[in-house]
């Protein structure tokens, strides 16, 4: 099954921020996160406030709805506390470990493919990932109604409030506080702010319980009618309270998991950024005045990555303050520089061009590496000594390369480059006990193209 073409369409829209998510539990199924459905909590938990003395046998009419469960234990103790702290205890919902969807949501949102999250999960698993690609400066989390002034243009909100809540009472469990909540502080934000994509996917919705089916409705209900809405979960459409509860017609239904749409998703967006790099590629060629050399090698290279490992390994390449760097306007004649000179390079050597998953490449010729280089740019702006510091300070991430191949500097490189005595081994002389070599031998890539003695020398 392929996606609609209009959700297709809507991923790799010029500009993004065309789409919307609404997120479920069945999000948080997917290995590595590994918490399961809420049925499956609210019984294992419910097993455990009987065991606790908390509730006893009969006190809860339906242990599978954690909506229920939390209604019985508030009507005893006038508190969901002890709901809420199993919970957290027994599935580790502040330290959860992103899925793959999760990592590839956290890229689509440092994209802008994605205009916002809306998730119905208090697991921490989206804000992990968010934080381990740095995107603070990209995306706002709005865990609460009281964060709203603190949004950027890209957000995700947490519509139920998540496990770094400190008042366990603030959680939105039951169906009377959810109503309560929507109608006093989210519907607004949600109606106005979040929806107003052209296109909204429901996703992971997972067990159908009261809460959840309730939360589902009033979104729904809150869409403007030009909205395109799809809902996206792995069973059958028949099984699904959710379709239901949303008033889908059945060809909006699209039976994806969420890693599956995630990765579907993330892959139209890869296309169609190599596509605009292998364009800036030619553009660079046609305006310097460049032999035309064949990069499509090293274009599929790239987009076998997927969507994070390309982020991550352009926040190398181009010397990002953060893990994760945005595919962006300025950085495509960057990085089809680069590889106009990786190819340049492998033409002249006669070795093949092979680029890693941590940014560094390996030159292999006859089965064996004949040389490896870690790549930077200096994004036009950089001279010799800040490219230099910023290689010297994120050496750690990278495998053990002997020299730097540069380019996009400033007009203060003036330095001609030198190659290493050793290829292999770098310049051994200037050696620190701790950290190895003292600084790596910086290679321009105009001098590599004006000399191709130099390549020889620096691919033997």
């Amino acid at each position: 099954m392929a996606l609609p073409p209009e959700l297709l369409q809507a991923v790799s829209a010029p500009g993004g921020g065309k789409i919307a998510l609404v997120i479920g539990a069945g999000c948080s199924v997917e290995q590595p996160t590994n918490i399961p459905v809420s049925r499956v909590c609210s019984n294992e938990i419910h097993r455990r406030l009987i065991d606790d003395g908390v509730l006893q046998d009969g006190d809860c009419a339906n242990s599978d709805d954690l909506s229920a469960l939390a209604d019985a234990v508030f009507s005893k103790r006038n508190s969901q506390r002890d709901v809420v702290e199993r919970l957290c205890e027994k599935y580790g919902l502040k330290l959860a470990t992103p899925n793959q969807g999760y990592w590839i949501a956290a890229a689509l949102l440092c994209e802008g493919a994605i205009a916002s999250v809306v998730t119905l999960n208090y697991d921490l698993a989206l804000s992990t990932a968010l934080s381990a690609l740095g995107a603070d400066k990209i995306v706002g989390v709005v865990e609460r109604p009281e964060d709203l002034p603190h949004q950027k243009t890209i957000n995700v909100y947490y519509l139920h409030r998540n496990a770094n809540a400190t008042d366990p009472e603030l959680w939105v469990l039951r169906t009377s506080v959810l109503t309560v909540e929507w109608k006093g502080h989210w519907e607004p934000i949600v109606a106005a702010k979040v929806l107003v994509a052209p296109v909204v996917v429901f996703a992971g919705l997972g067990t159908p319980v009261a809460v959840l089916i309730e939360s589902a409705r009033l979104i729904r209900n809150a869409l403007p009618g030009t909205t395109k809405v799809y809902q996206a979960d792995p069973g059958d459409i028949v099984d699904s309270k959710f379709f239901q509860a949303l008033s889908l017609d059945p060809s909006m239904y699209i039976k994806f998991g969420w890693g599956q749409l995630m990765e579907a998703l993330s892959q139209r967006l890869s296309k169609e950024q190599i596509v605009q790099l292998e364009q800036a590629a030619k553009r660079k060629i046609r305006e310097d005045n460049l032999t035309n050399e064949d990069i499509a090698g090293l274009l599929s290279a790239l987009q076998a990555l997927g969507i994070v490992k390309f982020g991550k390994l352009r926040a190398n390449w181009l010397l990002h303050d953060k893990p994760y760097r945005p595919f962006e306007a300025d950085t495509h004649g960057l990085l089809g520089d680069l590889l106009l000179a990786l190819a340049t390079m492998a033409r002249v050597s006669g070795a093949e061009a092979v680029i890693l998953d941590d940014g560094s490449v390996e030159f292999r010729r006859d089965g064996r590496v004949a040389a490896s280089f870690l790549i930077a740019s200096g994004c036009g702006h950089r001279g010799r000594q800040a490219v230099e510091a910023a290689v010297q300070s994120r050496r750690s991430e990278y495998r053990n390369c002997p020299a730097v191949l540069v380019g996009g500097t400033s007009a203060s490189w003036t330095t001609p480059p030198t190659p290493p005595k050793d290829i292999v081994q770098g310049d051994v002389s200037k050696q620190d006990i701790l950290r190895g070599p003292m600084s790596l031998p910086l290679l321009h890539i105009s001098e590599l193209r004006e000399n191709h003695d130099l390549i020889r020398q620096v691919v033997p």
